[in-house]
């Protein structure tokens, strides 16, 4: 099993890599509104980062931009997968 992780910027120019160890399995929505996002994931409830808001909740993790960072990443590889599972004939060579 391999060690998901994310790239940070630091102060300077060098990157350094930050594990995404307890939030891997975060999944979050910017609304467009400052540095918030809704939750996706079912049962939030249960988050204690999860604040409710309306009919939604909003994630207030203060990692919250490596779990959006890491949400766009898993969106774009489903998308890939989805596109070779929908399109039979390009996978025949």
């Amino acid at each position: 099993m391999t060690k998901q992780s994310v790239k940070v910027k630091t102060s300077g120019a060098v990157l350094r890599t930050k594990s995404l160890r307890g939030i891997e399995n975060c999944r979050v929505v910017e609304i467009g509104i400052g540095n918030f996002a809704e939750c996706v994931q079912q049962g939030p409830s249960n988050c204690s980062h999860a604040l409710p808001f309306g009919y939604c909740f909003l994630c207030m993790h203060p990692r919250v931009d490596d779990i959006i960072e890491n949400t766009k990443k898993a969106q774009a590889v489903a998308q890939v997968i989805g596109q070779k599972n929908s399109n039979p004939a390009s996978m025949k060579g």
